[in-house]
Order: C-alpha cells, then structure tokens, then sequence
C-alpha cells in the first residue's frame, strides 16, 4: 500500500528544511491545479506547463520567476486528501528539488 500523509505534516517538513515560513498557495487553470509551498515573499500569479523546461511561474507583471518553488504538488500527488509519498511516476515528493530521504520520511511519520 502506499504511504500517504497530511499536507500539514509535509508543510512542517518543509519549514524545517529550509527555516523558512511557508505558505500553500493553490492555483489552477483549466487543464489542471498545483499546490505549491512557497515563502512570504514570492509572488507567484500564474503558471503554464512547457514539454521541455516543466512548470514555468509567472508573477504580477507577467515576469517569470526565477527563483525555485520549494515544492510542487500535483493533482496526481494527492488521494484522498493526503499527499502521496511516492509519485505516480514512481518518483517521491521533492522539497527544495531534491528528495525525501529516509529521515524525512521518519519525521512525516511521527507528525501524523
């Protein structure tokens, strides 16, 4: 069975990772929506998928955003309600673009 936890807990995560506060920002178009984890301070207003460069974020004034998106989410890495730790592509869950590892995993585990 594959292990799911909250989006609460992979938030704490997060901030304890980067000893930033983190803010999860949903948006949508009309193909899909994304879930992201961002700081304060981005301004992130609209999005698009490019075959080749990935999710590309677009701020207030149609510039793109340089600056990395500690974590992306998917529709596909939600089921019921909770996060999928391991992708449908059979990938895990990246904060920061790198992934979980083993005690990551252990601190999820005991937030639930």
């Amino acid at each position: 069975m594959e292990e799911a936890i909250s989006l609460n807990a992979l938030k704490a995560l997060a901030e304890k990772k980067l000893n930033k506060k983190i803010l999860i920002k949903i948006m949508w178009n009309d193909n899909e929506k994304l879930t992201l984890f961002i700081t304060p301070n981005m301004k992130i207003n609209s999005f698009i998928y490019d075959k080749k460069e990935g999710y590309l974020f677009y701020n207030n004034d149609g510039n793109l955003v340089e600056r990395d998106i500690p974590c992306v989410l998917t529709e596909k890495d939600f089921a019921d309600g909770k996060v999928m730790l391991e992708g449908t592509d059979g990938g895990r869950v990246k904060i920061n673009n790198e992934p979980l590892s083993n005690e990551d995993i252990a601190f999820l585990k005991e937030s639930q």
